[in-house]
Parts: structure tokens; sequence; C-alpha cells
């Protein structure tokens, strides 16, 4: 809940840029499409093997944008060291608002967390097979533990996104009811309300998003479609 006179001072900042929003809610949707198309798609895993590509280059494009997008977006922006988290965490209770124009700590952990485990899952699935129809394709083309592990990995990982899921579902809830923060609308919209001097300073630059996208589906695609006749 936000101090009154402190919300007199607030003003509409812009904290997501159009490509971290993209980003979030494609992400999403993918999950959700490979989630459901490898349980209730029957045999053919098509549409469940384009959902894990598709999740593998959102991965990649998080990670380059994460490193070289825009101030909001940077991980160097919003990772902590554990005595910034834990000193959240003792405040995680209180009904007050702490403004903040990216990721606050544990949403920090959180970003990190989901995007590890979509890179095990979608990264292994690359590896895997079901026995049945369908195998990766780069499933044999190494050792069979390589093999093997992936399989394990594979079905193992998809329990912690779910846990995840979530679990960062609960977060948007407890701060919505209990904190009076909207952190939906956000990414939606890509504007908060802060604090004068909070924000980006400029919108992202789209072209630069655009060409990691672009080397993000170049990356997926080399690995799918060219990497294995080259070890063949």
């Amino acid at each position: 809940m936000h101090d009154p006179a402190e919300t007199a001072t607030l003003r509409r900042a812009l904290v997501w840029d159009l490509p971290t929003r993209l980003f979030h809610w494609l992400l999403a949707g993918a999950i959700v499409g490979a989630y459901w198309t490898g349980e209730f798609g029957g045999f053919d895993k098509t549409w469940h093997m384009r959902f894990g590509y598709a999740v593998l280059a959102l991965v990649v494009f998080r990670i380059l944008w994460g490193l070289f997008g825009s101030r909001t977006a940077r991980f160097a922006s919003f990772l902590r060291g554990p005595g910034t988290v834990w000193a959240y965490l003792r405040t995680f209770g209180s009904r007050r608002a702490h403004p903040t124009d990216t990721h606050n700590p544990m949403g920090a952990l959180s970003v990190i967390a989901l995007l590890l485990a979509a890179l095990a899952q979608a990264g292994s699935g690359l590896f895997a097979s079901d026995d049945i129809l369908t195998e990766g394709p780069l499933n044999g083309l190494f050792s069979g533990a390589v093999d093997s592990i992936a399989n394990r990995t594979h079905g193992l990982a998809v329990w912690f996104i779910i846990a995840l899921v979530v679990l960062h579902l609960a977060a948007i809830a407890y701060y919505r009811f209990r904190k009076d923060e909207n952190l939906t609308a956000a990414m939606v919209t890509g504007y908060k309300q802060l604090p004068a001097g909070m924000g980006m300073e400029r919108p992202a630059s789209l072209w630069l998003a655009g060409l990691f996208a672009a080397i993000s589906a170049g990356c997926v695609y080399f690995t799918v479609e060219i990497l294995p006749a080259l070890l063949r």
C-alpha cells in the first residue's frame, strides 16, 4: 500500500520496454503450448517440438537482451547479492510497496530460475526421445548417456517450470491484494506509478531487439536443421 503523501509525488513512468513485454507474453504462450501439446497432443509431437524451439529461441533472446538491452531489462540492473535479498525478505510481509523500476530482488531470482528451467527443458528436448515416434534433432548423435540424461531432465524440468509458474502467479496476487501493486498491468502497458527520477530515460532500441531476435532464431535453426546434418 502506498503512503498518501508518497502517492501524490508519483508519476507515470516507463519501466518495461516493448521487447521485454513481448518476450514475457510470448514465453508464457510457448510454455503453455508446449505443455498442452506434449500432454494432450497425442502421438504426433510436431507442434510440441515447435513450441519447444520457440521457448529456446525466446530464452536465447532474453539472455542477449539481459546483457545488452535496455537498462531496466539488464541482469546487472536487477540481480542483487544475498544481503540485499535478505533485507528485502524482511520487509516482504509489509503492506507498504517499495517502488522499483525493474524487478525487485525476489522477482529477479524468479526470472533467473524460470530462464534456467526453460533452458533445461527446451535444451534437453533436443536430445530426448519418446521411444515411439518422436525424437529430438540431436538424439542419437552423442553417447547414449547424453540421451538418457536428456530424457530424465526433460521429464523433471517441466515440474520445476510448473512450480515456478504457480509461485509467480501467487506472487502477482500477493502484490496486487497485499501491497496494492499491479504487476500484470505494468507488464501489459509498460508503465508504473513511480517517484520522479525513476523509469527508463528513453525507449528501447527496436532495431537492436530485432537483431537479437534474428540471431536467436538463427541459432535455433542452425541447431535444429544444420547441426544434425553436420554431425551425421
